[in-house]
């Protein structure tokens, strides 16, 4: 009867633990550019953009339902460089041009973290920019992994990464375009000339 009862606990806490919530990273199935609704083919690049405006898509790459709760649409930004050239771009020249051509930069993943992972801390006045701010360090992990960054694609090479901005009004995409205007050969340092494409349309 004894050892009946001490089996009691355990078993619930064995079958408790199920039920906790924990971030799980997810593989992004990348897709060959021109597979894309939304790409550009020019001087030899090839760049894809798949807007996660609804909750559903953002849960294809991100396990938390926060983003789009928070009002954040990840892009995921996909570039195939067919030059003999490597070419470099940084996240920060991509920019979102709303219905009016007012362009609305994109936000670093980690502004956002901190507002939708946030530790409770009993200091009124807590350090914006400490990572150690973060509560779940897997997601932090997972979205600086799938963060676009700063690229430097190599001749006949392609990448890709993930760009957010905030989400425009019920999701509606209508209107809105994705704007790089800094594309550069890395052997010259010669900029490229810019893409510039509409977001509506991708896949639903």
């Amino acid at each position: 009867m004894t050892s009946a009862k001490l089996l009691i606990p355990i078993v619930l806490f064995a079958s408790a633990s199920p039920l906790c919530a924990w971030y799980k990273a997810k593989e992004i199935q990348i897709k060959p550019a021109k597979k894309y609704t939304i790409h550009q083919a020019f001087q030899n690049l090839v760049i894809a953009a798949y807007p996660l405006e609804t909750e559903k898509k953002t849960l294809e790459i991100f396990d938390t339902k926060k983003l789009h709760e928070s009002n954040y649409m990840p892009v995921l930004i996909v570039i195939e460089n067919n030059n003999d050239f490597a070419i470099s771009l940084n996240e920060s020249d991509i920019l979102l041009l709303d219905a009016e051509g007012e362009q609305e930069s994109r936000i670093p993943f980690v502004n956002i973290l901190l507002q939708i992972s946030r530790k409770k801390s009993k200091n009124p006045y807590p350090d914006p920019s400490d990572l150690s701010n973060i509560k779940d360090q897997k997601m932090l992990a997972d979205f600086e992994r799938k963060a676009f960054g700063e690229k430097m694609i190599a001749p006949h090479d392609k990448d890709y990464g993930v760009v957010f901005y905030r989400l425009p009004v019920n999701g509606n995409l209508e209107g809105f375009r994705l704007y790089l205007p800094e594309i550069s050969n890395v052997g010259n340092d010669e900029p490229l000339m810019f893409f510039e494409f509409e977001l509506d349309g991708a896949e639903r």
